[in-house]
């Protein structure tokens, strides 16, 4: 299993706007691709703003075929992608493996 680790700095005060539109709309499509959330957390200490989300992937494979499908969805583009605009400063991307005991999302 490979993750997706993304570190996003948003703008003062659009924490709950972003964590909404993840939870009505980004949530759904990732899942009917076959991607599962394996951690989403947000600063309350350090840096503020700052939310950390983890998606996890069977293989490379999986990640490139479930990115193209999500960026293909109707929906993505139509109702996530106009609530999120412009809510981000800075974006980082990693993708990550997990340690040999780990034991990933159920």
């Amino acid at each position: 299993m490979i993750y997706d680790m993304r570190i996003y700095d948003l703008k003062p005060g659009s924490v709950d706007d972003y964590m909404a539109a993840v939870e009505d709309v980004a949530l759904k499509i990732r899942e009917d691709y076959g991607v599962k959330l394996a951690g989403w957390y947000y600063t309350d200490i350090g840096p503020l703003n700052r939310i950390v989300h983890i998606w996890a992937y069977r293989d490379y494979h999986h990640f490139a075929e479930a990115r193209e499908q999500v960026r293909a969805d109707p929906r993505w583009a139509g109702e996530y992608i106009p609530r999120v605009s412009g809510l981000a400063i800075k974006q980082q991307d990693m993708i990550m493996q997990g340690a040999n005991f780990f034991p990933g999302p159920a």
